[in-house]
């Protein structure tokens, strides 16, 4: 199994957005805005994210 599976799935996520949460919280804010992964989205919607629009992402190569 590589290692980032092995990680996944412990509640690392949930701590670090409760942190982060509570830190904004302090400071005033009342809103937040979020751009997830695919991958990502569940654990945000477990938390009481709501998704408002989908986002998505392009680069350009150097080499063009």
């Amino acid at each position: 199994m590589p290692p980032d599976l092995a990680h996944r799935r412990r509640g690392l996520g949930s701590v670090v957005m409760a942190a982060l949460h509570r830190h904004a919280a302090r400071r005033g804010a009342r809103t937040g805005i979020l751009v997830a992964t695919d991958e990502g989205r569940a654990l945000y919607q477990r938390l009481g994210w709501v998704v408002h629009t989908e986002v998505s992402g392009a680069f350009r190569p150097a080499d063009r």
